[in-house]
């Protein structure tokens, strides 16, 4: 019985020929990995990436909108509680019903008749501005401006980042240089 038992000893592998070779493997491609990185180091155009254009515009007017969608709400209950106030404030010295002129003749109003009618306009105004907002809320207002802003942003993506060299640390003195280039 001994003697089986060292047989079945002697048919087994060494387990470290499988550890061997994964160290093997995982050290060929970490030093593949280095070789790569080096050359891109020692280069002065870097690695060099491409991006289609069209992917961003999609991605970045999908957050825009989103975005939009979620603060415009809110930002339109502020200026309507504000509007009041503001309406207020700006209209308070362009509204002057004191001098009225008749052919030629000057026509004396009653002071309170002046003030009623100035309330009345700056209501009307208020009223006015109001209305816009509601209506900017009801409308496409969040797709146009989102349009407008997505525009803008790949205009600036286009001029800042296009053909740009970014330089990504990798240690305390080295860099890899990353050129994008949007297409």
């Amino acid at each position: 019985m001994a003697l089986k038992h060292k047989r079945v000893g002697k048919n087994k592998k060494p387990p470290g020929n499988l550890l061997f070779f994964c160290l093997g493997l995982l050290t060929g491609t970490l030093l593949l990995i280095a070789i790569i990185l080096l050359g891109s180091i020692k280069t002065n155009e870097g690695i060099n990436i491409y991006v289609n254009g069209e992917k961003v515009l999609k991605i970045i007017a999908e957050k825009i909108e989103n975005q939009l969608q979620e603060d415009f709400p809110g930002y339109i209950k502020e200026i309507k509680k504000a509007a009041p106030y503001i309406v207020e404030k700006y209209m308070h010295d362009f509204i002057n019903i004191g001098n009225l002129e008749i052919g030629g003749y000057p026509v004396n109003l009653p002071p309170q008749f002046i003030k009623d009618l100035e309330k009345d306009l700056r209501s009307d105004v208020t009223a006015y501005v109001m209305q816009l907002l509601e209506e900017m809320e009801k409308e496409h207002f969040v797709e146009e401006l989102s349009r407008n802003l997505t525009g803008d942003v790949i205009k600036t993506l286009l001029a800042d980042l296009n053909g740009q060299v970014v330089r990504i640390p990798l240690v305390r003195d080295y860099s890899i240089p990353v050129v994008v280039w949007l297409y």
